[in-house]
This record gives structure tokens, C-alpha cells and sequence, in this order.
């Protein structure tokens, strides 16, 4: 199974403001994330992700798969597509597997992405820079002590001050 990133960055490289509020975020961003997670049907994110975003803004409400990472046993959604799990990355990754799931995009936040590159399961990254700088707030990674190679596979300009970069994971030899 191939695992993507898309993920919002200030220009400073944090994920979020210390208010955890995506006001700063362009709809290009919104407009991508949505593409991706549509296209792909099978959407990774953790609790906190998934409380800004739902009921009304969750990319997939009526087919696919969209795991959130919690450690609340009596998590429930109206939403057929959510299930909520406290499991680790490989156990994810055979959900999806098992669901028929071939290609799946993590769209936040600190706690998931970290789990998923310490486990060595993400293929590619799409940050999205967006022109802005934070004093504080959340990194793309915590905890992760590998060093992690990339290789530049793409840059596009999204508006007049937003730019994607997609990256590839570089495997070690």
C-alpha cells in the first residue's frame, strides 16, 4: 500500500498556530486536500484533525475509508466512513489493505504523521507552504530521531503566494 502526506505548513515549517484554528489556510489547500483524499478514498488523521474538521468539512462522507487515531473507546460517528482505532501504523495499513484500499493520503496531524514515518510506511509528501510564519505552534514531526531523505519530485504554484512541494520518500539502501 502506498501512504501519502498532504499536508499545510507556515513558511517556518509548523503545521498549525497555537489557536489550532486552519483560518490561515488557503482554499487551494482545502481544494487539494479534498482532491487527494477523493481520488484516493482511504484518509488517515488523528482526534484533533478529525474534531476541526467534523461533521461538516470530513473529505469522504459517503464511500471509502477515513481512519482516525484515538485512544477514546466510545469514539462514535454518524459518518459510515469513520473508524476510530487506537492502533499502530502496520495495523492500519492491513485495514486498508483488507478494505481494498491500494493508495492512502494522512491529512494530519502531529501525533499520526510522526507514528507513520517512525514506522516507515510513508511513500511521499505534498506540503503546501502557505505564507505565513508562527511563533509557536505544532510541528510536522515529534519523537522521530531517524533522519529522512527526500527527493523533490514536483514544485507548483497555487496561487500568488502558495506553493506545493511533493517529495518522495528516499528508502535507504
Amino acid at each position: 500500500m502506498k501512504i501519502s502526506i498532504y499536508i499545510a505548513a507556515a513558511a517556518n515549517g509548523l503545521i498549525s498556530n497555537t489557536r489550532n484554528v486552519p483560518d490561515w489556510l488557503s482554499p487551494e489547500y482545502g481544494a487539494g486536500m479534498m482532491a487527494i483524499c477523493q481520488n484516493y478514498k482511504a484518509v488517515i488523521m488523528g482526534r484533533v484533525t478529525y474534531d476541526i474538521l467534523a461533521p461538516d468539512y470530513l473529505p469522504l462522507t459517503h464511500e471509502g475509508t477515513t481512519v482516525v487515531l484515538t485512544n477514546n473507546e466510545a469514539a462514535r460517528s454518524d459518518n459510515s466512513t469513520v473508524v476510530f482505532t487506537k492502533a499502530d501504523p502496520a495495523e492500519i495499513v492491513q485495514l486498508l489493505t483488507e478494505r481494498g484500499h491500494t493508495h492512502a493520503v494522512i491529512i494530519g496531524g502531529t501525533a499520526t504523521i510522526s507514528a507513520f514515518v517512525k514506522a516507515g510506511v510513508v511513500d511521499d509528501i505534498y506540503f503546501v507552504m502557505e505564507p505565513v510564519l508562527f511563533g509557536s505552534g505544532l510541528p510536522l514531526l515529534k519523537g522521530v530521531e531517524a533522519e529522512v531523505k527526500l527527493k523533490l519530485l514536483e514544485v507548483k504554484k497555487l496561487n500568488d503566494h502558495t506553493v506545493q512541494l511533493h517529495y518522495e520518500i528516499v528508502r535507504p539502501s
